[in-house]
């Protein structure tokens, strides 16, 4: 009789933890899955900072054919005497894109266009996003 409670008492000892092995395979696992999320979501933060900077540069030239009906077309305003003169709020967005860079403006004749650098910062590279494009 002491020979099975001593087996007993000896699974039951067995059962109450995990092995180091099995808590390794467990972190490892839960790290894959992590990266995995990070990954994802790093690449939406991107294509969300993108969708974000062509609707503030779409408000921004808005802003400046509005402009022109109270003020000379001729001329070229700033974002910044925009927001003064009401055109456009000032949000978040109209201080810069979502990199922190300032707008770019090209007035030609009847027309505007609004330049951000894109992701890369630097000027004129294939990442830029132009308002209207082409």
């Amino acid at each position: 009789m002491r020979v099975v409670q001593a087996r007993v008492r000896k699974r039951r000892r067995a059962r109450r933890g995990f092995s180091l092995i099995e808590i390794v395979v467990a972190i490892a696992i839960i790290a894959m899955i992590s990266g995995g999320v990070a990954v994802a979501v790093i690449t939406q933060k991107k294509k969300a900072d993108i969708s974000l900077t062509r609707t503030n540069a779409q408000s921004i030239r808005i802003g400046v054919k509005s402009w022109w009906v109270t003020h000379d077309s001729a001329s070229c305003p700033t974002v910044k005497m925009l927001v003064a003169d009401g055109e456009i709020d000032k949000n978040k967005g109209v201080e810069g894109d979502a990199w922190q860079q300032p707008w770019r403006l090209k007035c030609e004749e009847t027309d505007v266009t609004v330049l951000s650098n894109g992701p890369d910062k630097t000027p004129d590279t294939d990442d830029d996003i132009r308002v209207p494009t082409g």
